[in-house]
């Protein structure tokens, strides 16, 4: 068996939450794409982003070069739901990358999530399921809802601007679930991390 390479200690967000590696973790919401970004900033190695042609066609990766080196992206296309799917399972069993992003609109099934989460465990990386639109049951690790931060008043930010955001994670098998007021800290050669503050209020 080939051995990985890659990091398998815990992504630390606070002193009691972390991202496992090894597992795979859902995001929902119009800030999923801006929090996968900031897990990529965390995490040193390789990073495969799948989807079809219209959700991974449109990313630029030296957009985010103020967060991570774009050399690191491999963008990688599928015909459709069961080609991106297979994808996802071959890079996650891999233990070549060190994240992998995937996009789906309808988000895994228990069949199709038990089958990414038993190659994630294979491969030893992160695995991020970005979802557009509906979240089913599964057998995600944890489930997040990332969304812009919005005041009274306010018009609303840019998804994928550094912050502020909400996140709250609604689903967490090994750990607390809550809300979050988070913001970006750092830049282009820079620290980077993720400020986060509990919030009981947008």
């Amino acid at each position: 068996m080939k051995k990985s390479i890659l990091n398998t200690e815990p992504i630390w967000l606070t002193d009691e939450l972390s991202l496992q590696r090894g597992r795979v973790h859902e995001v929902m919401g119009q800030a999923c794409d801006s929090f996968a970004v900031m897990m990529a900033a965390k995490i040193a190695g390789p990073i495969v982003w799948i989807g079809r042609a219209r959700d991974v066609g449109s990313i630029t990766p030296t957009a985010l070069k103020n967060f991570i080196d774009p050399t690191r992206i491999v963008l990688t296309e599928g015909a459709n739901r069961k080609e991106v799917l297979w994808a996802a399972e071959q890079v996650l069993r891999s233990k070549g990358a060190a994240l992998t992003i995937t996009e789906l609109h309808i988000g895994p099934d228990l069949r199709e999530s038990r089958r990414l989460q038993l190659a994630a465990e294979e491969g030893r990386g992160l695995g991020l399921i970005l979802i557009g639109r509906r979240a089913q049951s599964s057998a995600s690790q944890t489930r997040w809802i990332c969304e812009p931060q919005m005041r009274r008043g306010d018009v609303a930010n840019d998804a994928r601007a550094p912050g502020p955001w909400i996140w709250e994670i609604t689903k967490n098998k090994s750990g607390p679930v809550g809300r979050w007021s988070v913001k970006w800290i750092g830049g282009e050669n820079e620290t980077h991390n993720v400020h986060m503050v509990s919030a009981t209020a947008a």
